[in-house]
Formats: C-alpha cells, structure tokens, sequence
C-alpha cells in the first residue's frame, strides 16, 4: 500500500500546483514520488531508434507515421510492451540506490536518466507549385521549411517527457510540446487504468490523420487548421472586414492537464482542462476548456502490444508490420472562450472517426462540428462550421505508399450571429489531395502531394482566388 499512498498523493499534489488550486499546507504534504508515461506523452523519435537499436519501420510506417506496434510502445512508456520484441541497446543512468525505495520518505525517490542524449532533428524542405487561370505559374523553394528539435524518453519508476521545438522562417522559435507523463499512479487499478499529463501537449482529440500519428502526407485537414479568426464578416456598405479575435485550433498543441487510461488493452479515454483562447501559457480569458477523447480498436495489435490467441500480423509485408482491425473515435471539447470583441462567446467542438486497417490498406472517415456562440458580440446566435473528411493509403511497396484525402468544410449561419449590416465572406471549400509517399531511405522520406480545389470554391474571399497547388518536400529525421 506504500506505493499507492506515495503515487496517490503525487497525483493530488501535482493536479493542485497545475489547476492553481493547491495551497501551502497541501503543498508542504505532498511529497515526491513515482509513476509512469501516458499513451500520448509523444510521438517516437530517431533517439528510440538508437535506443532500441532497431530500424524506424519497427515503429513507423513512414515516419512520422506510427504502425500499431508504435502506438503500442507509447502506450508502454517508451518501452518495448509485452511482445518483448526487442531490448533496450543502451543502459539508463540510475539516479539513486535501488535500497532508497524502501527508505522512503526518508529517502529521495530514485530515477533514471537515458544512457544517451535521447535527442532528434527533424528538417523539412519543400517546393510549392501554384497554378491559376488568372496568373503566371510560380515556384517557391523553402530551404528549409521547418527544423525541428525533438527529444524524449522515460525516467524511470514510470515518468516520461517528450519536447518538441519548431524553426520556421514564418513564425521563428516556437515551442510545440514540453509535457511530462505519469502513468499506473494507483498500483491497485488495472495496468494502464489512470496515468496523468501536464504541460504543453497534443490532446490528440482524433488520432486519424493526427500530424503526429497518421498523417503520411503533408497537408492537414481544415478542423485541424482552422481557427474563427479565419472568417471574415463584411459590411454591406463596404470597408474592412470583421473579424474575431478567437484563435483556438484543435490541431495544435495546447496548455493542458489530463487524465487518461486504459480499460482492457483496446479502449482508451481521456480528459483534461485545456488553457483556452489563443496559443502559449498566458490565459487571456480566466477559463480552462474541458475536453475528452474515447477510442476503441477491434481486432488487430490491441494498445498493450498483444495480439487475440487467434491473431497475428499479416504475413508477407516486406519490412512494414501490417494490421487487420478497426478503431473507432469520438471526441469533445467545450471551450468558455471569451474575447473582447465577444464577451460571452464559446464554443464547442464534437468529432468522430472511423479507421480500418487491411493489410496494406489504411482507410477512413470523419466528421467533426464545431459551434460558436455569439462569435462577434452579438446577443443571439451562432456559427456552425462542418468538416467532413476521408483518406485512403495503399503500400504499393514497402517503401511506396498512395495517398488520396477528400477534406470539405461548410460554415452555416445562425439567425443573430453577425452584427446587423453584415454578411459571411465565402469561405466554404472543397479540397482533393491526391499524393504519393516514398520512403528513400528509413529515415527519408519524399511527399509528392496536390491541392485540388472545385472551382466554385476557389473564391475564398472577394476578388482573391485561391490557386491549385503541388507540393513536393523532403523530410529528414536523424
């Protein structure tokens, strides 16, 4: 029962400090202890290639893309599950004396460190085509586009900590996540039933098509993009466009705190309060924005790693470790998001998906809704934006993936929701990606993929048409 005690009260301490509601005798009565990493603490990196001494496909498909042996080793804390594949190359640094454990209180708690720097880069160079009946083709080059530094890896006695940092010639030093897991923090539940996250993080609302799980191509679909203060409200007698000051996007990383778990090895559930309007660590509202994620997977490499005692990989797969299952999401986000220009405004956000995976087939389908509450002030009303979105891959060879993605975003208005004398600029799209994903080496990959607009949808705002466009990039781990 000590072990449990000592990591329930970790637990406590560190949801008090990260909510603001821990005082100091709280905090005085806590002390530190063990746990573990949660499913979603961060996506593998090349440093767990060195670790483990094996090839990137033992993880990814084409990386960033994760394979269900991937999932199954976040899930276990950046180590190898049940399927004892492989085992680590290199020897942790211990932080203390096994003897320690059993001396505490009266002792630190011991931990670990990688025995190597667990660190990446990641560099990302494209070339983007664009072509329209009104202008001349152009080419632009961007070396680079993005350099990313990543690193990871567990601590020891079940705590992990991902970092992922962002160059871009756009936007400069960005941080993307900085977060640390905990994962078992009561022995006595099942493995796996309750860990805990904190920090900047992905909340991986859906993991089909997620920048960092299963996305091979380069673009991302429009309900991970897309932000309020992207819709413009024009004044029936002309002048500039209105619009809001809502930046809140599902696709990006954001300050949060979460709970999650697993039941059995093939559902998983999560839920956190997330820091709301905007980006970065400033809350400009005073309001967390509650969210939750369920996600369950039939058939395959269930989330723990093991296979059904009938199961087992699909034969023949030249190098890639191939899967027969079916995952369903579901997803919710409620955001008490409001801004100067709409003081009572919110939002709320509902999506699901469904994945199958045959072989070398990767397949599925998604539909997310998001609503705003009297976005722009106003007393009554909302906006309902609708995204709707499917993707098919095919492995043509181990190394040759075929991409197709059909992405369609529709924006309604409610009776109210703009000021009086105003209308929506045209903002619905129809996209078609096609592309075609080469792996030239494990850790080289080449992305050749098209953006195809339905010319009625072309008009994004008045007299501005967006183009077709090709985008090729080379993306570099090492």
């Amino acid at each position: 029962m000590r072990g449990g005690r000592r990591r329930a009260v970790t637990a406590v301490a560190i949801w008090a400090v990260a909510t603001g509601a821990a005082t100091p005798s709280a905090l005085r009565a806590a002390r530190p202890g063990g746990a573990g990493v949660d499913e979603h603490i961060g996506t593998p990196i090349p440093a767990f290639a060195r670790m483990y001494g094996t090839a990137c496909s033992t993880c990814h498909t084409a990386a960033p893309k994760l394979n269900v042996l991937g999932e199954a080793f976040r899930l276990n804390g950046y180590e190898m599950p049940d399927t004892r594949l492989l085992e680590r190359a290199d020897q942790p640094v211990p932080l203390g004396a096994e003897p320690w454990k059993d001396a505490w209180p009266r002792s630190i708690w011991p931990g670990e460190l990688p025995g190597a720097i667990p660190m990446a880069l990641r560099v990302q160079s494209d070339v983007l085509l664009t072509r329209d009946e009104r202008a001349p083709s152009s080419v632009t080059y961007r070396f680079p586009h993005e350099i990313y530094l990543l690193a990871g890896g567990p601590l020891g006695g079940g705590v992990s900590t991902f970092l992922e940092v962002e160059w871009s010639e756009a936007s400069g030093i960005e941080v993307q996540q900085a977060k640390i897991g905990f994962r078992d923090l009561v022995p006595e539940l099942p493995q796996e039933a309750l860990g805990l996250n904190l920090g900047l993080l992905n909340p991986f609302l859906l993991t089909f098509t997620d920048r960092q799980i299963d996305r091979a191509g380069r673009q991302k679909l429009a309900w991970q993009d897309f932000g309020l203060d992207q819709v413009a409200v024009q004044p029936a007698g002309g002048g500039d466009p209105l619009r809001s000051d809502n930046e809140t996007v599902l696709g990006t990383g954001v300050a949060a705190v979460e709970l999650q778990g697993l039941v059995g090895g093939r559902f998983h559930w999560g839920a956190g309060l997330a820091q709301g309007v905007g980006s970065g660590v400033v809350d400009r509202n005073g309001h967390k924005d509650p969210y939750y994620r369920v996600r369950v997977k039939l058939g395959g490499l269930d989330y723990r790693g093991r296979y059904d005692r009938d199961g087992g990989p699909v034969p023949g797969a030249g190098g890639q470790l191939l899967d027969r299952s079916v995952t369903l999401e579901h997803f919710g986000y409620f955001g008490n998001e409001s801004t100067p220009d709409a003081p009572t405004g919110g939002h709320r956000a509902l999506g699901w998906a469904a994945r199958v995976l045959e072989g070398r087939l990767d397949a599925g389908v998604g539909h997310v809704r998001r609503s705003y509450r009297r976005p722009f002030g106003t007393a009554a009303g909302s906006l309902d934006v609708r995204a709707w979105f499917a993707k098919a891959e095919y492995q043509l060879f181990p190394w040759l993936i075929g991409s197709l993605k059909y992405d369609r975003l529709r924006i309604d208005e409610g009776a109210g929701a703009l000021p009086v004398g105003h209308a929506l600029a045209p903002a619905d799209r129809d996209l078609v990606l096609p592309g075609v994903v080469m792996l030239v080496r494990q850790n080289v990959r080449l992305v050749v993929e098209g953006e195809l607009l339905r010319a009625a949808d072309r008009a994004v705002e008045p007299g501005v048409r967006r183009p077709h466009a090709l985008w090729l990039r080379l993306d570099l781990t090492f």
